[in-house]
């Protein structure tokens, strides 16, 4: 028992002996290498501080987007008659893209045309000079007048008195055919087919109505119908998109098949209906309604304005010989009176010849000519409607019709590619450093190797949050040159924000962190000692560090192990997120 305990006891001995001679010559090695160290720097890895340039950049992506761009639609609707553009075709500002039908705009046009001259003619008619024989028998008739009374104030001869009797029976056989004119039967008559026209006229322009909203609700049908039809056809290509086979055996008679031939037979009833009803609307019942208003009118008032003013002339005419007789034969003051008096109606239908058309009149022409006017303008735009021009040089990048549908909406999409630029989402914490006028470096997913110089030409004063992350829309020019850039390419841009020149620079991993104190440090090779030194920092990059204090250019610093800078944790006062 004694023998196994001394042995036991030995082999703890020799165990302990052999940890202690491990430890000694472990730091044996430690003192050794520590030594070597301290007596030869060359033995880590040196670097120097020097003097260098520093650029710091802000990162940021975004997309190449044009300046301009429109989405052109047409001014009016319309059946497309001419598609002169596809997808990728290169147009200049100008060039026709779309072009309606126009027959029925042009027949809108010459109406309103003719509709202008009737009106200016009737305008023309007003202002006129009155006709020369009206005024020079309205003339004569004063001058008679004139020497009439003149006659009397010298006194009546028996042959005057003769021609007076003779002017007296002539003026009453006149009145007499005149009051044996037209009876009450015959006006009647004429006031019932004047009513009669103006009831046919008042359903010629109620069918007339009719009929052009008739048309409108077929052009309607024309449009719901085509929609119909895409809907089948897009439901029966994804049937045989789904199942290749259905192309070939059991599509055609599928409830998608028959969908589609429905479809097609609705749309062909549709066009069908249109064209019927647009082969009924016409005007020619209207204006032949019209002209019996326009007949019936003008009967009614030969038989009553005209004839009226007819009888008033013989009377006044029978008063005149009355006067001119009892002028002679009663006393003379009567037959001066008289005279006078002829002489003064004499006198106001000349003046009324040689007076112009009341203002009155001629500003109601004028405004029935400014309005057929503006019809015609219209009429006229409606024609230039139907062709959708390129405003501006570019390329088209969706063409939305097709030839025969009915244009409704969007027609084209157009791009100008010479105005492309790029529109970054920059982080709000970087917005300090960006300012417009600012170079940029930018690369493109398609040419990563190809660094391109850009500049920012514009920044967005309101922010854009999305998900929680605020953001600022910045505007970079770009030089492309030759590549074959194209718009919503994917970009990358680093926004030069500080350019330093003949700055002391050192590693990044030369520099020591102590955050809890704020103070940064490098170890410095000074004769064959390290010693820690204190700096100041400025900017840097991924690379680099600004040495503002501390270093003098040529020093030597040993970069050891966990001594890099943590490149999220900026300096004293901080400049931020920094990148190259």
């Amino acid at each position: 028992m004694k023998v196994k305990v001394k042995g036991k006891r030995i082999l703890w001995i020799l165990l302990v002996a052999i940890i202690v001679v491990a430890v000694a010559l472990a730091g044996g090695r430690l003192v050794q290498q520590r030594v070597q160290a301290d007596a030869d720097p060359e033995a880590s890895q040196i670097v120097t501080a020097s003097i260098s340039d520093l650029s710091t950049r802000v990162s940021a992506s975004g997309q190449l987007l044009p300046q301009k761009e429109a989405r052109l639609a047409l001014g009016i609707r319309g059946q497309v008659e001419q598609v002169l553009v596809k997808v990728g075709d290169t147009v200049e500002a100008g060039d026709v893209l779309v072009r309606l039908e126009s027959d029925n705009l042009e027949r809108a046009v010459r109406s309103a045309e003719q509709t202008l001259a009737i009106q200016e003619a009737n305008l023309a008619e007003l202002v006129k000079e009155p006709d020369a024989k009206d005024v020079a028998a309205a003339e004569a008739a004063t001058a008679s007048a004139e020497a009439l009374l003149d006659e009397l104030l010298t006194g009546p001869s028996e042959k005057e008195v003769a021609r007076a009797e003779t002017a007296l029976a002539s003026a009453q056989a006149q009145l007499d055919d005149l009051l044996a004119g037209p009876s009450e039967k015959e006006l009647a008559q004429a006031e019932a087919a004047l009513a009669s026209a103006q009831v046919a006229l008042r359903a010629a322009e109620a069918h007339y109505e009719a009929l052009d909203d008739q048309l409108v609700v077929a052009q309607n049908n024309i449009h719901t119908a085509q929609l119909g039809k895409d809907r089948a056809r897009d439901q029966y290509n994804l049937l045989v998109w789904n199942d290749w086979k259905a192309s070939v055996s059991w599509a055609p008679y599928s409830p998608q098949g028959a969908a589609v031939k429905q479809a097609q037979i609705d749309y062909d009833v549709a066009v069908a209906n249109y064209n019927l009803t647009k082969i009924n609307v016409n005007d020619s019942a209207l204006r032949n309604a019209q002209t019996q208003v326009a007949q019936a009118e003008a009967a009614l008032a030969a038989l009553t304005e005209e004839k009226t003013v007819q009888i008033a002339n013989a009377r006044a005419q029978l008063a005149q010989a009355q006067a001119t007789l009892a002028a002679l034969t009663e006393e003379k003051t009567v037959q001066i009176a008289g005279a006078r008096a002829q002489l003064a109606q004499a006198q106001a239908r000349l003046q009324a010849l040689l007076d112009a058309t009341s203002d009155e009149q001629v500003a109601v022409a004028r405004a029935q000519v400014e309005k057929a006017r503006i019809a015609l303008e219209r009429a006229r735009r409606s024609v230039g409607d139907v062709t959708l021009v390129a405003p501006f040089d570019g390329l088209v990048t969706k063409v939305r019709l097709q030839v025969g549908e009915w244009a409704s909406g969007l027609a084209v999409e157009l791009v100008d590619t010479n105005s492309l630029e790029v529109v970054l989402d920059a982080d709000e914490v970087d917005m300090g450093t960006i300012a417009v006028g600012q170079p940029a470096a930018v690369t493109l997913e398609a040419w990563p190797d190809r660094e391109l110089d850009g500049q920012v030409v514009s920044i967005a004063p309101k922010a854009n949050s999305e998900s929680g992350i605020v953001s600022y829309r910045v505007h970079l020019s770009i030089e492309a040159g030759e590549l074959p850039v194209r718009t919503g390419m994917t970009a990358n841009a680093g926004l030069v924000t500080a350019n330093l020149h003949n700055v002391l620079l050192v590693p990044n991993r030369a520099i020591i962190a102590d955050r809890k104190a704020g103070k940064y440090y490098v170890n410095q090779v000074q004769g064959k000692e390290i010693v820690q030194v204190e700096v100041t920092i400025g900017l840097r990059d991924n690379t680099y560090t600004e040495i503002t204090s501390g270093l003098n250019a040529g020093d030597k610093l040993v970069i050891g192990e966990d001594k890099e800078l943590d490149l999220m944790s900026g300096p004293p006062g901080g400049h931020g997120r920094i990148g190259r």
